[in-house]
């Protein structure tokens, strides 16, 4: 890794772990821990805790709140299967691939103080490196490792590759984060629709302003990221549209703003509509 990459890394690094503290943790246990049917143990109430959860007769005991695990609920699969094509490295203030970054370094540390397993999946129009699942914090540091410092040897993008590659190594049900800017002209929602059957998909959609709301008209000369080529275009002032990414749970990160308050409030969303499924 050259200075830039080493700088970024220990900035994301710290960052991430001055922001992660219980309202990340139990939003996070409460968006993905589903309903057990094996009673294990019980551990203190976290913020964002389903109340429901709460053994009252041990939190009177103890003169504080517990709440109830489940087998089921104490270990998850998170599989973080990031794009690293070349539109990711586009941003017109920190770049997409930054955003994804500090999305994936909050996930790690959060899926590491729930103790869960994380396997890590690199692809461009192909799939660039596997990592089998793993836990612990030196496991943590390796994938963002590997992250910042991988040499793809892509530069376009095939989310259905990825995803046929995906339910092949993959033996156990996961949470799979989708982590992209969608820029894939390919039909992958088939192959998607088709995974969730067996795995929890939820879509992290990164974009930069200036894909949502062009500034420019007139002739512009551009170059396209995954292919190189440079072409001259008419360009008219208009609203981009919003990369398909099916019916799937959504988080929308942008480049201009940090990851922490809209990952919040999607664990926030996602608890509620868990709840009432």
């Amino acid at each position: 890794m050259d200075a830039r990459e080493i700088a970024l890394l220990k900035k994301i690094r710290i960052e991430t772990k001055r922001k992660i503290d219980t309202l990340y943790v139990g939003g996070y246990r409460s968006a993905f821990r589903g309903q057990g049917l094996s009673f294990e143990a019980v551990r203190e109430y976290v913020a964002g805790d389903d109340v429901r959860s709460i053994d009252w007769n041990v939190s009177a005991r103890m003169n504080h709140l517990y709440v109830k695990e489940y087998s089921q609920e104490r270990e998850l699969s998170v599989v973080l299967m990031i794009d690293l094509s070349g539109s990711v490295e586009f941003g017109s203030t920190a770049s997409k691939r930054e955003t994804i970054l500090e999305f994936t370094a909050m996930m790690l540390y959060l899926a590491q103080m729930n103790n869960d397993r994380v396997s890590l999946i690199l692809f461009t129009d192909r799939v660039e490196k596997f990592l089998r699942p793993r836990k612990g914090r030196k496991f943590v540091l390796r994938v963002l490792d590997e992250v910042i410092k991988i040499k793809t040897e892509g530069r376009g993008t095939d989310i259905r590759q990825a995803a046929d590659f995906a339910a092949r190594v993959l033996k156990k049900r996961s949470i799979i984060f989708l982590i992209s800017d969608f820029m894939d002209s390919g039909e992958y929602m088939s192959r998607l629709n088709h995974m969730s059957a067996k795995h929890d998909i939820v879509c992290v959609h990164v974009a930069d302003p200036f894909e949502k709301r062009f500034p420019f008209q007139g002739l512009i000369e551009c170059r396209d990221l995954e292919t190189g080529k440079v072409f001259l275009t008419e360009a008219l002032p208009r609203d981009g549209a919003v990369q398909a990414v099916g019916s799937f749970d959504t988080l929308r990160l942008s480049t201009d703003k940090p990851v922490g308050v809209p990952l919040l409030r999607f664990f926030e969303a996602r608890k509620m509509r868990v709840r009432y499924r």
